[in-house]
């Protein structure tokens, strides 16, 4: 009888190891590359705040460190009479730039310059995103040392604690011929494109330098990690209603691709009309809120805080950089608002099965300290059934604006919808009249309905 139960019991350690083991390598293979997370719980994930669009020094033509934007590049401006900067750092001549931090105190500077202000100001994360038609980027190269020093200050500065550093860059179609115009940023690459068109003085020889959209959304359709790790991000900047030839040149792959929107640049007026637009298109698209900072004194206002929200499941440039792919983002003008949902057990920026019926899991949690920024109401969206550029509100709830942590469970039976997203007004949204500020403080990616 004793060995019986002996057997039995190293029988039930031996399949519990063999569990562990092989939950384990499940774990471990959900959290590599960019293998998806959407059906994990709400509490696995954490929420993240930094700002994934900011421009250094090597945006050599304008900023904070220009007295005056460069017209052509035959012609340079001065440096602003404020900038202090070494006496070797030449306003006409972007090659005598220095690659010591310590030569930049004021508005504008290195890589490393806007790192270190965003780790002295609790960012959790920050991008540098230049410029790849600028002076220093060219010719477009990965051997050139502007482009190393971004690469290599990321990781420098990645390795400090509890702070998440990735390279980037900001492609610039300026011009609507072939294929349309607008600006598109790319986080955590191995390369860089870029898509000058003479903006600046005669079209460069090279033919990297000309770069439409449809060629480059063909050239994202492939492009690797930086060092291999991580996920390649892809989103609109500061968006137009009918920019990029009208969000054309779509299709299934390259909607994979591109994942982020960018519904604010510095909290300020909401892209509503051109998401709602991009959205109806056809484009997967979570929104984020950016500084598109050309300087870094924004980072160091105590007024500021970080735009970009993410929800992940670590801190760590892999994590947040899956979280951006994954469209796991939310926009806010409430400092220090977590917003959490899923749908159907699948986390907010997924893509759903159609269903009868949609269940949602909804979290809203504000700062004590700030009653104001409390949940007052909380709205369900989907796109208009005539296929309108607009919304219509499939579900709502008011609440009395008196609690710090929100849970709302609603049912909702839409089989036509094609997605849904929360647009949360909080007690600082309502006004005297009794009446809302249009669109509310804090809007979630969607999810979207029929894989």
């Amino acid at each position: 009888m004793k060995k019986t139960f002996k057997t039995l019991i190293a029988l039930s350690l031996l399949i519990i190891g063999l569990s562990s083991g092989l939950y384990a390598q499940k774990k471990e293979k959900s959290g590599a590359g960019c293998q998806n997370e959407q059906q994990q719980p709400l509490s696995y994930f954490n929420v993240y705040r930094g700002n994934t669009h900011a421009h250094t020094i090597f945006t050599w033509t304008h900023g904070s460190h220009r007295e005056k934007s460069i017209a052509k590049l035959d012609s340079p401006t001065p440096f602003h009479p404020n900038f202090k900067a070494p006496a070797s750092t030449d306003w006409k001549d972007h090659q005598t730039i220095s690659f010591n931090p310590e030569d930049y105190t004021n508005l504008q500077g290195l890589p490393a310059n806007h790192y270190q202000r965003a780790m002295a100001n609790g960012f959790d994360f920050y991008a540098t995103t230049d410029h790849s038609q600028e002076p220093a980027l060219q010719p477009v190269s990965t051997d050139n040392r502007f482009w190393q020093n971004t690469q290599k200050t990321a990781d420098e500065y990645n390795a400090k604690p509890k702070f998440v550093a990735i390279p980037g860059f900001e492609y610039n179609r300026n011009t609507a011929e072939n294929g349309g115009e607008g600006h598109i940023n790319v986080l955590n690459s191995k390369e860089y494109v870029s898509a000058d068109f003479g903006q600046r003085g005669p079209a460069a020889p090279w033919p990297e330098a000309n770069w439409n959209i449809p060629q480059f959304y063909n050239w994202v359709k492939t492009a690797k990690p930086y060092d291999e790790k991580g996920c390649v991000v892809v989103g609109f900047n500061h968006p137009q209603p009918d920019q990029y030839n009208d969000w054309d040149n779509i299709d299934p792959e390259i909607v994979k691709h591109i994942s982020t929107f960018e519904l604010h640049t510095g909290y300020k007026k909401i892209r509503w009309e051109a998401y709602i637009r991009a959205l109806n298109k056809g484009w997967k698209v979570a929104p984020i809120g950016v500084f598109d900072n050309h300087g870094f004194d924004v980072v160091s206002n105590p007024k500021s805080f970080p735009p970009t929200i993410v929800l992940a499941h670590e801190l760590t440039r892999e994590a947040i950089t899956k979280a951006l792919k994954e469209r796991r983002t939310f926009v806010s003008w409430i400092k220090g608002v977590e917003l959490r949902y899923a749908v159907n057990g699948y986390i907010m920026g997924s893509t759903l099965e159609k269903a009868d019926t949609y269940n949602f899991e909804i979290r809203i949690n504000t700062m004590a300290s700030n009653p104001e920024d409390r949940v007052k109401k909380i709205q369900v969206l989907r796109n208009h059934p005539e296929g309108k550029d607009e919304v219509t509100i499939a579900a709502e709830i008011t609440f009395d604006g008196n609690k710090d942590e929100i849970v709302w469970t609603p049912a909702i039976k839409n089989t036509d919808a094609k997605f849904l997203l929360l647009r949360v007004f909080h007690n600082s949204d309502l006004k005297e009249d009794g009446s809302y500020k249009e669109h509310g403080s804090t809007v979630s990616a969607p999810v979207w309905i029929g894989k």
